[in-house]
């Protein structure tokens, strides 16, 4: 079927500037457009579909960002273990309510807590791994160690307090 549209100077200087699957021409670059998009609306909303569509929204990023430690020889675990944790933990959000089987909200939304706070300390216990040795892995190897204080503190009032209770 042939489909005829007019678009703004705007609109058609995007389009010739998008990388699309390796598509040339316009119609090549709408047809994969559509393909993407049918792709997108036809993937389940589950944890595994969303994730999918995560990494693929972030892989571009991340794979520049990995092409440019190459580059300079270097590498950061921060924006390795975030890299992770962040597309983890927003495909347990956006899958979290289509794949509730109970109608009891007030359950819901206190699974929904339990699973974000167990996602959250595993981000925690990370970063406090990072902070083990005075050298971590990041771009600047005192980047967590310039941090980190503040985080004690806070971890030595709550022992303070779980101890006088």
């Amino acid at each position: 079927m042939t489909i005829s549209a007019r678009i703004s100077h705007e609109d058609a200087e995007f389009l010739s500037q998008m990388k699309i699957n390796g598509a040339e021409t316009p119609s090549d670059k709408l047809r994969g457009l559509i393909a993407e998009a049918r792709r997108r609306h036809n993937t389940s909303l589950d944890y595994a579909g969303s994730l999918q569509m995560l990494h693929e929204l972030i892989f571009p990023i991340i794979q520049q960002v990995r092409q440019k430690e190459v580059d300079h020889q270097v590498h950061s675990e921060v924006i390795s273990r975030l890299s992770e944790w962040v597309p983890d933990t927003l495909a347990f959000l956006i899958s979290f309510f289509p794949q509730t089987k109970s109608q009891d909200d007030l359950q819901n939304l206190l699974q929904l807590e339990q699973g974000l706070v167990k996602r959250l300390f595993l981000l925690l216990e990370a970063f406090l791994q990072l902070a083990i040795s005075s050298h971590c892995p990041c771009y600047e190897p005192d980047t967590i160690q310039k941090r980190i204080r503040p985080v004690l503190d806070l971890c030595g009032i709550i022992a303070n307090r779980q101890q006088a209770q």
